[in-house]
Parts: structure tokens; C-alpha cells; sequence
């Protein structure tokens, strides 16, 4: 009986006319849920109520209240290529003031502008620095009676090339194959040859200077001849340096040691002095044989531009050929520079303009004798990269 009831009941329940939002189920269905039984399209969301392209437009384009307008694929359509030159996406347009100087800023070109104490003390890979300089002729004096011995004139020329690597043990290697050559004019009663070169290597091993202590070791190999015969023991020339560096601040350096110079004599002379730079303005070099004192100028392009005094003390020697003179003898050069110059420099290269003066020059013999020059004027441009 109950089974009969039973299947009349499920028989009566299929007529009904009943649909899915009047089942009692576990599940809720979708909205959308008749329609994709049916098989059409759902009610048209937001996006698509509104037909592509009809959308109004918003007055313009955009641009950022605090940059500079750049548009990355101008030039060339290259979305990763660099920006254009003096682009600054954090500085607002038509500014260009520097907020510290108070006056328009020259915005820089492309590549590295260095610091105002100019490039870091090593730079690694090779360097080249080629210098000429010009003597004009000056009157000779042949001692002990002080007669004439003409007139003198010099063109000077150098050339350096210089690989720095560091080592395994963090010092810092120079390799400096070098060239030098002397045009000497005259003088006319004193028997000279008219030139004379010299080929060396400057071998150079330092600590990084980036300690309160530092050290720098220094041997310089050359042949120095002016070619004209065989050579001798005397064309030969081994100098030696040892400079030890105490940098107690920022704004101070101390230098001590000594150097070694072959000559027609064996000099030892100091290596020493003091290293001042109070601002971003001033380098004060208290150096012997070689000091100096630079101001910055400011920029010029890309180049910072310095203005410096120096002073030098050098002597150089050459084995030479001389009419009236068994054998080889030897000449050797001393004399007192002081020079005023420009100088502007960049990451990539630096070049320079001198001119001074020339004075207490003298040159000897080793075979005996020598002359007097009278001080003089000198100029030189160099450049290194």
C-alpha cells in the first residue's frame, strides 16, 4: 500500500510545471544561470553597455604635475634606448635652478662629469698622456771666465703609456712604458749634438690610498742616448722611489720618502712634503720635487676647468757623441720650473696649457766642463686619456 502511494505521488510531481528558482537545492545558481541553459547571451555587463570607441575624452593628454614630459620611444621608435640629452624626470619643467647656487645650472651632456678634486687617484686599464713643451733660445754662459757660448733653444716631447691593474693582494700595479725626446738648437761654441731620446719604464707598486696609512714603490729603468753610436754603461739610468703616506682627515695628507736619480751624478733627493684641500675649491700640493696649488674654476661643457701655480726640479741626462771628445760622454741637464696653467679635465680625458718661467739652469759634463744658461721662458700643452 505504501509502495502504491508512493509512485503516484512522483507520477502526480512530474506534471507540475516548477523552475529553477523554485528548487529547494544546496547550490544557488548564477543569475546568468537560465540564460546559459538556454543557450544565449547573459544581460551585457558595464564594459560592453557602452560601444568601443564612442567613450568621451577626458580634455587632453596627461602630464605628470612634477616631471618632465619624456616620451621613452622618441628616436627611432626604441623603447629601452636612453633618454634625451639633459632629460631629468625629477626636475619640473622650466626650472633648472640649483637650489644651492641660486642660478641657472648648464644641465650636463652625456658620459661622466667628475668631481671637483677631479678623476680618483687610480684608474684602471691604460692611460696615454702626451706633452710638448718649447724653450725659446736663450743666451749660454761657459764657466769659470763667463764667455759667450751662444744662444740655446729646446722642443721637448713626451710620451707615456700606462697600464694599472690591481694585484691579488689589493695593491695596485702601473706599468708605464715611456718616451722622451730633446731637440736641443745650439749653442754654437759649445760642441752639443742636436738631439737626444730616451726610452724607459716606470714600474710602480702602491697600497689603495683609502687608509690612514699608504705606501708607493717606484723603479724606472731607461736608455737614454742620442743614438749616434754604440752605448755604454753611462746611457743606462736606474731611479728608485720609496713615498710613504699618512692621511689623518680628509682635508690632510703627509708624504715622506726619497728618491734615487742616475745621473752623470748619483742624486738622493726628498720625496716629502703636504697635501691641503680645505673645500671642493682649493688642492694646495706642498710637494718636493714637484708642488702645486689649484683653484676650480668651474665647468665648461663637460670639462671641469682649474686653475693652478707649480713648481718643479728636475734633472735629466743623455749619453751624447761630442766633437773634440775621445769616446761617449754624457750631459746632463738641471734647472727650476715654475709655470702658471689651465687645466680641465673629464672622466675620459684630460688636457692642459702652461707657460713660465725657467731659471738656475745649468748643464755638465761628465767628461768635465759644461755651460750656463740664462733663465728663460717655456710653454707646454699636454693631453691624457
Amino acid at each position: 500500500m505504501k509502495a502504491s502511494l508512493l509512485c503516484l505521488a512522483i507520477v502526480f510531481s512530474a506534471g507540475l510545471p516548477l523552475n529553477a528558482a523554485e528548487l529547494t537545492t544546496i547550490y544557488t545558481p548564477a543569475e546568468d544561470f537560465d540564460a546559459v541553459i538556454r543557450g544565449q547571451s547573459p544581460p551585457p555587463t558595464y564594459e560592453e553597455s557602452v560601444p568601443f570607441g564612442t567613450t568621451p575624452s577626458n580634455g587632453g593628454t596627461y602630464a605628470a604635475p612634477n616631471g618632465q614630459p619624456f616620451d621613452p620611444n622618441a628616436g627611432a621608435g626604441n623603447l629601452y634606448g636612453a633618454p634625451q640629452a639633459g632629460y631629468d624626470p625629477f626636475l619640473t619643467p622650466g626650472a633648472g635652478v640649483d637650489p644651492y647656487m641660486g642660478q641657472q645650472m648648464a644641465v650636463p651632456g652625456p658620459g661622466y662629469t667628475s668631481s671637483l678634486n677631479g678623476p680618483q687617484p687610480y684608474r684602471f686599464g691604460w692611460t696615454s698622456r702626451f706633452e710638448f713643451g718649447i724653450l725659446p733660445k736663450a743666451r749660454t754662459y761657459v764657466p769659470p771666465t763667463g764667455a759667450p757660448g751662444g744662444n740655446f733653444g729646446v722642443f721637448e716631447t713626451d710620451v707615456d703609456l700606462t697600464y694599472t691593474t690591481p694585484t691579488r693582494n689589493g695593491w695596485i700595479f702601473a706599468f708605464s712604458p715611456q718616451f722622451d725626446y730633446r731637440g736641443w738648437d745650439g749653442p754654437q761654441f759649445v760642441s752639443l749634438p742636436g738631439k737626444g731620446f730616451r726610452f724607459g719604464s716606470d714600474l710602480q707598486l702602491s697600497t689603495p690610498a683609502n687608509g690612514l696609512w699608504s705606501v708607493q714603490l717606484g723603479f724606472t729603468p731607461a736608455l737614454a742616448s742620442d743614438l749616434a753610436k754604440s752605448l755604454s754603461s753611462n746611457a743606462w739610468q736606474f731611479d728608485a722611489r720609496v713615498v710613504l703616506f699618512f692621511r689623518p682627515s680628509d682635508t690632510w695628507m703627509f708624504a715622506a720618502g726619497a728618491a734615487y736619480w742616475d745621473r752623470v751624478g748619483d742624486y738622493v733627493i726628498p720625496y716629502a712634503g703636504a697635501v691641503w684641500t680645505p673645500n671642493d675649491l682649493w688642492e694646495i700640493r706642498a710637494m718636493f720635487p714637484k708642488a702645486r696649488v689649484s683653484r676650480f674654476l668651474g665647468n665648461v661643457g663637460d670639462k671641469s676647468v682649474w686653475l693652478y701655480g707649480s713648481f718643479e726640479y728636475d734633472i735629466e741626462a743623455f749619453q751624447v757623441e761630442r766633437a773634440g771628445v775621445i769616446g761617449r760622454d754624457q750631459v746632463e741637464f738641471k734647472d727650476y720650473v715654475m709655470m702658471i696653467g689651465l687645466r680641465g679635465e673629464n672622466g675620459c680625458m684630460s688636457m692642459f696649457l702652461e707657460a713660465g718661467g725657467i731659471v738656475k739652469r745649468e748643464a755638465d759634463f761628465r767628461s768635465g766642463g759644461g755651460f750656463d744658461i740664462k733663465d728663460g721662458f717655456i710653454a707646454r700643452f699636454g693631453v691624457q686619456f
